[in-house]
């Protein structure tokens, strides 16, 4: 089946999670399922259980997700769908509890990390595999001196009271979240189109500035930029970097020639139609 019209779509974490949101809006026809974790995800999509795989790659404040970011560094799943969604966290507990009883906070690492003013120091925190995770957890804990950073839909989900609405350290909380398949998505015109790379540079100086430098005189957009170590290589760097353009497009193809000819290593992580921001029309 095609990855624009599949029959089976896959999230890490329980249901009710940010990511089972993001595979309904990606794919409203398919009943999405959980596979388990990040890692189970990927291996899905890879040994052809599941056609399209959805994982969260990069939150307005916490940045970059380290686990889907490793998980297709080789480009073998390419990218070929992204959504964009709120993140209303809020602080949900069994029926009963009340945040001044609160000692210890489950929740995802991104999750924790865009609360900090929130948490401030003064809870235990505990890391679970998704927000939803948590939430579940915490009702089969049952002990009112623990919370979950989740969403609202998780804590209805699985019968916790939201103690505190809107606990995230800024009110534009967004995450965005991609969909991996086997194949990559087919040039069309007329589509935004986004291209995801993954680029390892030299050691020279100037190094990153000589491998981009080709985008701009092809007249290519770069979107975003991020750094991030390489795993098992000690204080080298990677870049992750989003372009505007597919990467079959023959101004796009000639500008990636000349990037991969000044890099050490270039992969294009995938092509796919351009997210819009949650509020536009």
């Amino acid at each position: 089946m095609s990855s624009l019209h599949p029959t089976s779509v896959v999230y890490p974490g329980s249901a009710g999670s940010y990511t089972s949101e993001a595979a309904d809006r990606l794919y409203p026809t398919v009943e999405a399922t959980s596979a388990g974790s990040f890692a189970d995800v990927h291996a899905a999509v890879a040994d052809e259980s599941a056609e399209i795989g959805v994982l969260p790659i990069e939150n307005t404040l916490a940045g970059i997700v380290a686990d889907t970011c490793d998980l297709i560094s080789d480009g073998a799943l390419p990218i070929v769908a992204e959504t964009i969604i709120h993140i209303p966290h809020c602080l949900a507990g069994v029926p009963g509890a009340t945040t001044a009883g609160v000692t210890t906070i489950h929740s995802h690492p991104v999750a924790l990390a865009q609360c900090r003013a929130f948490l401030n120091g003064r809870y235990e925190q505990r890391a679970a595999s998704t927000t939803a995770d948590a939430a579940r957890l915490v009702a089969e804990l049952g002990d009112p001196t623990c919370a979950a950073i989740a969403s609202p839909a998780a804590a209805k989900r699985y019968g916790l009271e939201v103690l505190e609405h809107d606990i995230s350290d800024h009110p534009d909380n967004m995450t965005r979240f991609v969909a991996i398949a086997r194949e990559p998505l087919p040039y069309v015109e007329g589509t935004a189109w986004k291209t995801a790379l993954r680029i390892v540079t030299g050691h020279q100086p100037g190094a990153l500035h000589d491998a981009i430098e080709p985008l701009r005189y092809h007249g290519v957009n770069m979107q975003s930029l991020h750094s991030r170590p390489i795993p098992g290589e000690p204080w080298r760097y990677q870049f992750l970097i989003d372009i505007e353009g597919h990467r079959d497009d023959p101004r796009i193809e000639r500008a990636l020639a000349d990037v991969a000819s000044r890099s050490a290593l270039l992969v294009v992580l995938g092509s796919f139609p351009a997210a819009k921001h949650p509020d536009a029309p």
